[in-house]
């Protein structure tokens, strides 16, 4: 009777254990359906948009030319004049660095301490963070597009810095797992709720004007998004009071094979 319970027991962990597979793959083909219906609808307002744009920094040359005088003899208007130009050209980049992650994916062998290293970089800290990374340079390299998890991780720790206020230490660790890489992004802030580790993942959610105050929804729909078309995944730990922890989940280079 032992042996049939184990046997037994050993069946159900293996369904459990493709059920969750299943569910998975079910998760990234929705993901990848997902972006096939709007990429191009998005792709087509967002090429308007940077052409309309882009027009605003030629006429600005173009008034310079006719209005040098003008211009040098009014430093109000001459500081306005440069204030649009840089503005239109930050749209602009806006627009491209967006347009790029609607496209499909190409897979590269990518370094997970460099995409944490630029998030750090583009997220520009507080003064009053504490940044703590562990094992992150020993890691294996990963199948991946670079401005993608870049962009998961600058994403985490924009919502972490919110979450606490511009104030408190974040802890980014990496390890094997298996045939992948862990990733583990925590933070000391006011925690995550049980009952909204799964909302908060979604683009229509936000948490903004709770009590709390943290920043939650985009962000968190785009990290979630994003590592389900990397094809790997991410999970929420937090008692709601004391801190919370992002777990990401990559396979390694070797192990991968994406369609």
């Amino acid at each position: 009777m032992l042996t049939c319970l184990a046997y037994y027991a050993a069946l159900s962990v293996q369904y459990a254990a493709r059920q969750d597979e299943l569910r998975q793959a079910q998760e990234q083909r929705a993901v990848a359906e997902t972006f096939a219906a709007i990429g191009d609808i998005a792709a087509n307002v967002l090429h308007h948009l940077n052409n309309k744009v882009g027009t605003i920094p030629v006429r600005i040359q173009g008034i310079r030319d006719k209005s040098g005088a003008a211009l040098a003899a009014d430093a109000y208007l001459n500081a306005n004049l440069n204030e649009i130009e840089r503005s239109a050209n930050e749209a602009m980049e806006a627009v491209r660095a967006n347009l790029s992650h609607l496209r499909p994916i190409t897979l590269a062998d990518v370094d997970v301490a460099q995409c944490v290293q630029a998030a750090t970089e583009a997220a520009k800290l507080p003064l009053g963070i504490r940044l703590h990374m562990d094992g992150l340079a020993q890691l294996p390299p990963v199948a991946a597009a670079q401005r993608s998890l870049a962009l998961v991780f600058t994403n985490l720790l924009d919502n972490a810095v919110d979450a606490m206020g511009g104030a408190g230490e974040i802890s980014i660790t990496g390890c094997e797992a298996g045939d992948g890489v862990e990733i583990v992004v925590s933070d000391d802030g006011p925690g995550i709720p049980p009952e909204l580790h799964d909302r908060i993942f979604e683009l229509s959610y936000s948490g903004r004007g709770k009590s709390k105050g943290a920043r939650l929804g985009f962000g968190l729909w785009w990290v979630k998004t994003l590592m389900a078309r990397l094809g790997g995944s991410v999970a929420v730990e937090s008692d709601g009071e004391y801190g919370a922890a992002f777990r990401l989940r990559l396979p390694a280079v070797q192990k991968r094979t994406y369609r």
